[in-house]
């Protein structure tokens, strides 16, 4: 991959503006369908703040990828315009079926795998039709930018919502951001509208007292430190800090000295590359007024989150988009999802010998102790701890209370650049035994009936073996 991949996602990118042109004159209803998760409410956020210029009349709808019944209710919905963010390529033959057949017009910018026909009244932008990797490449809200860009210069300064989308999904790597994302950071710094630098990565370092950040911190899960106040006020007034201060006040010298004491007290799992990346790297912050909230890029992705996970996605569109009077409640819902998820990852952490080696994956089956909701960040937060080798793909298996079993797979670029592809497994499996399921190469969720799960981890294991021979 490489530079022409690029241009041509950005020629897709200017087809797609030039489409919305015509329709953006203001007598045209839009349907905004996105995702409800940091780079679904950023791109979503980026449309609504060009629809708002040009006094479009809208609405936005949050949800999961829709059903193909769900699809055909939405067609019958008094909008022109249909908008699919952060989803709409898994749901091309429903949207066919029903939208397009009504002679309406529907746009995609998505980043997920897809059979995308041409028809007159479709246009999308997806980087699997570029040559790119949809899963470290650019998020929806990267694309979302470009158009945006191109439909106006004057919207560059959505360039960090772009970045927190990016950061939400977790295509920011331990060498930093990968073609597309790349583009848009190396944009993003030029103009002087998010600042780089290198520091503690953790949540809350720009809003939050750093004894705070410590006791509550999730990403990485710290053993020993995280949920241990002791721990934190001990480690802190040994190194002569004050628990009061935020990380981003501190004096360069105090946040290395921190890091390393860290690093110190985890021992070996200090070499691990997943905690390393997590605890200390490069720092994105805004230094634009037209995005409010938090200035840390990676914090401002976790509010994103958080509001959704309360399904407070209105609360966190807001704040995107500039409402200054949500930008409390969502800092309360930050503080609540903190709290969740580290008795989530607490749980798993103290539980690792429930660790089950199926032989081409890890597994963990957790019943009824951890939130559906929560299980694929948990993971990700598992991963992070470097508490779990990452030789071979994870997951975290949970009931749900419709009997059936939900499944959240994750992998590392290294894994998928070695060809373990866990969205085709958890979509080829679950499809076996009568569930549904799919997702990237690194990440993945599937749902299946609750008494097929042992037959769906044999069916898994059996297709990564396949993949692994060549078959």
């Amino acid at each position: 991959m490489g530079r022409a991949e690029i241009k041509l996602f950005q020629r897709d990118a200017e087809s797609v503006a030039e489409f919305l042109r015509p329709r953006l004159t203001g007598d045209k209803k839009v349907k905004i369908i996105t995702h409800t998760d940091a780079d679904g409410i950023s791109a979503a956020a980026i449309i609504a703040r060009c629809l708002y210029f040009y006094d479009v009349p809208f609405n936005v709808h949050f949800s999961r990828p829709k059903k193909t019944e769900e699809i055909a209710k939405l067609a019958e919905e008094d909008y022109d315009l249909f908008i699919f963010l952060d989803q709409g390529s898994g749901q091309v033959e429903a949207i066919h079926k029903f939208i397009l057949a009504k002679n309406k017009d529907v746009v995609i910018i998505d980043h997920h795998p897809g059979n995308l026909p041409k028809h007159p009244n479709l246009v999308y932008l997806n980087p699997h039709t570029c040559g790119l990797n949809g899963a470290k490449d650019v998020s929806a809200s990267g694309g979302a930018y470009l158009v945006a860009e191109r439909l106006d210069l004057r919207f560059r300064h959505l360039v960090g919502l772009a970045l927190i989308g990016a950061i939400g999904d977790r295509q920011e790597f331990f060498s930093g951001f990968t073609e597309v994302n790349d583009l848009i950071a190396k944009r993003a710094i030029d103009l002087e509208i998010v600042r780089q630098g290198e520091g503690l990565r953790l949540i809350g370092r720009s809003m939050t007292p750093v004894f705070e950040s410590l006791h509550k911190s999730t990403r990485p899960f710290i053993v020993g430190i995280s949920r241990d106040p002791s721990a934190c006020r001990i480690l802190l007034k040994e190194l002569g800090i004050s628990q009061t201060i935020t990380i981003s006040e501190f004096h360069p010298e105090d946040e290395k000295n921190l890091a390393d004491a860290i690093f110190s007290r985890v021992g070996s799992i200090a070499e691990r590359e997943e905690f390393r990346h997590a605890l200390w790297g490069t720092v994105y912050t805004n230094t634009s007024d037209q995005i409010i909230g938090p200035r840390d890029l990676r914090e401002y992705a976790t509010i994103l989150d958080a509001c959704a996970n309360f399904k407070k996605a209105d609360v966190a569109l807001a704040m995107a988009t500039g409402d200054e009077t949500f930008v409390k409640e969502a800092m309360e819902l930050l503080n609540l999802r903190q709290d969740e998820m580290i008795k989530s990852v607490g749980w798993l952490v103290k539980r690792l010998d429930l660790l089950k080696d199926a032989g081409n994956f890890r597994y963990i089956y957790c019943g009824d102790e951890i939130d559906p909701s929560l299980i694929g960040e948990s993971i990700s937060l598992l991963i992070e701890s470097g508490t779990v080798e990452m030789d071979k793909p994870l997951l975290g298996l949970v009931d749900t209370p419709t009997e059936e079993v939900k499944i959240s797979g994750r992998g590392t670029p290294r894994l998928a650049m070695e060809g373990v592809d866990i969205g085709g497994g958890l979509n080829a499996a679950s499809a076996e035994v009568g569930g549904f399921g799919g997702g990237h190469d690194v990440a993945a969720a599937a749902r299946i009936p609750a008494d097929k799960m042992n037959e769906f981890l044999n069916k898994l294991n059996e297709f990564f073996a396949r993949k692994k021979d060549g078959l």
